[in-house]
């Protein structure tokens, strides 16, 4: 039972490790964490394989001592007489079954990122990881309207003594299309989900649009939206619409989350 339970460790830190290789090759990692923290996932998939080479040794040194002991009493047993029984070996199941449920989980649920779905459960965010250093609050209203992201343009909005400073500017953002069921039927939040460290901690940021298109927008689409700016109410706060001069559906960008 030993042997057993070493190979299972080999071959459950093995599948461990590849998976974490291959989501960081893959970039997939980054649905669930912030990029910062790559080197450590990094260390975990070499450090899993590392395990996995050690725990293969082992099982091959226990076979080896095994299949030894085994021929040493064969040839005397003609003088040894047992006369106790060897106690089962117990091993530590739950160890194993740990290690496999996240193996089994990235095999069954397909890896992506969080949507407009998501919105629906946690909601929007207009303060929470919006709040930067007042260094960093001119530095955000010092960027040039066309390069701000929509994280730039509520934190601008949320530092503006008068927002109606902003009327007639040109935003240019990329998100994805979340239909609320109270806007008017040319109007859509196009967001995008700002992580500190992973998922679990994530918060949902949006921009109104105006596009007469909209119906026929698919939800959670990622479009890139360009156009002049206004001042509008939404949820009894000012925030920023983009009246889009033009919207074209893109590809998910290869990080499709924002980091505060």
């Amino acid at each position: 039972m030993p042997r057993t339970y070493r190979l299972s460790q080999a071959i459950l830190m093995t599948a461990l490790g590849l998976l974490l290789a291959r989501k960081l090759w893959t970039g997939e990692i980054f649905y669930y964490i912030n990029e910062r923290f790559f080197p450590l996932i990094l260390f975990g998939a070499l450090a899993s394989l590392t395990l996995a080479l050690g725990a293969f040794w082992m099982w091959r040194r226990e076979a080896v001592a095994q299949t030894h002991d085994h021929d040493h009493h064969h040839d005397h047993d003609h003088v040894h007489i047992h006369t106790h029984a060897h106690a089962p070996i117990r091993f530590p199941v739950w160890s194993v079954f740990w290690v496999a449920v996240p193996v089994v989980l990235s095999l069954v649920v397909p890896s992506r990122p969080l949507g407009a779905s998501a919105i629906e459960n946690r909601g929007l965010n207009s303060s929470g990881p919006l709040t930067v250093s007042s260094g960093a609050a001119v530095a955000t209203l010092q960027i040039a309207p066309a390069d701000r992201s929509i994280l730039d343009w509520i934190r601008a909005f949320n530092y503006s003594a008068d927002p109606t400073e902003f009327n007639g500017q040109l935003a240019d953002v990329i998100g994805f299309v979340y239909k609320d069921p109270n806007l008017p039927a040319n109007r859509f939040l196009v967001g995008r989900f700002v992580v500190t460290c992973c998922a679990a901690d994530a918060s949902a940021v949006a921009l109104l649009a105006e596009w007469p298109e909209t119906a026929a927008l698919p939800e959670n689409a990622w479009v890139r939206v360009r156009g002049p700016v206004r001042v509008a109410e939404f949820n009894g706060r000012p925030t920023p619409l983009i009246v889009a001069a033009t919207l074209e559906q893109v590809e998910q960008p290869e990080h499709p989350y924002m980091y505060p």
